[in-house]
């Protein structure tokens, strides 16, 4: 099967838009329909629902979305493992939840990149839910997520923790100030989530929801308002004054985990990098 078409698949599923879908991936949008007609074809199933305001995948599509992430992932793994041989390197692929991008991973690659010669590196964004079972299948080595594994064949290699900070871009504002005016919502994932809403059970709905803490981060010294941030992200704006402390805002703390599969072929070239 032409793994194109699997891309194809998944970019409609996520953008729920055939015409959005099309511009990411650099094609023409009777491009993009013509291989969901090919891989219907193919399977012999219908894998959209067709409706002008909103695509949605059918049931037999739903299932789709799993098995394609899963073949574009080892497709990909086969291609650095291939590549890697060629040059005499290990292929070394780390995933991590998005907002772990911003937080950690960018000192972590700092850190780590002195070690990395005997490496062929490859980074991706991966969703919370698909980290474990990449990590499972091998189509990952590494990965950081905020969800510790549960299985015996997971190992943790570092427990990672972060401070969530309510920081403002206007000085001396309280808690219920900063809450009642401009809030910005970062979604952290599920614990920060759950914690988060015990303790503000009772605020108004925030002015602005973002996935991505650097947006919310230039977006409230930009425009003003206030969000939890980690406290690593903005140090540097809170000497230069940029953002300023809440007062009396509670700290979530919660932790992230670097993860690998005990079973790796290179499991122990990668703890002894990890060192």
């Amino acid at each position: 099967m032409d793994v194109d078409l699997l891309k194809t698949f998944l970019e409609v599923h996520k953008t729920r838009h055939f015409g959005r879908a099309a511009e990411n991936l650099f094609i023409t949008q009777s491009a993009v329909s013509a291989r969901i007609r090919q891989l219907e074809e193919i399977l012999g199933v219908q894998l959209f629902h067709r409706d002008r305001k909103n695509i949605k995948p059918t049931a037999s599509g739903e299932k789709l979305i799993e098995h394609a992430e899963a073949i574009i992932a080892m497709w990909n793994r086969v291609k650095l493992d291939v590549a890697g041989e060629q040059y005499g390197r290990i292929p070394l692929i780390v995933g991590a939840v998005s907002s772990l991008w911003d937080i950690y991973m960018p000192r972590w690659l700092k850190d780590i990149s002195p070690g990395l010669k005997d490496f062929l590196l490859t980074c991706n964004v991966v969703s919370s839910d698909a980290i474990h079972r990449h990590i499972v299948e091998g189509s990952l080595d590494l990965a950081f997520t905020y969800e510790p594994p549960q299985l015996d064949r997971i190992r943790i290699l570092r427990t990672i923790p972060i401070r969530f900070m309510l920081v403002s871009a206007s000085h001396g504002l309280d808690c219920k100030s900063a809450m009642d005016s401009g809030y910005v919502y970062v979604d952290w994932g599920t614990p920060f989530s759950i914690t988060h809403s015990q303790i503000f059970h009772d605020m108004p709905s925030p002015a602005l929801r973002l996935d991505l803490g650097r947006i919310a981060r230039d977006y409230i010294i930009k425009v003003g308002g206030s969000a939890y941030l980690p406290d690593t992200m903005v140090k540097r704006d809170m000497e230069k004054g940029r953002l300023f402390v809440v007062k009396n805002a509670p700290v979530i703390e919660r932790n992230a985990y670097l993860i690998m599969n005990r079973d790796n072929a290179h499991y122990q070239r990668v703890l002894d990098l990890m060192k």
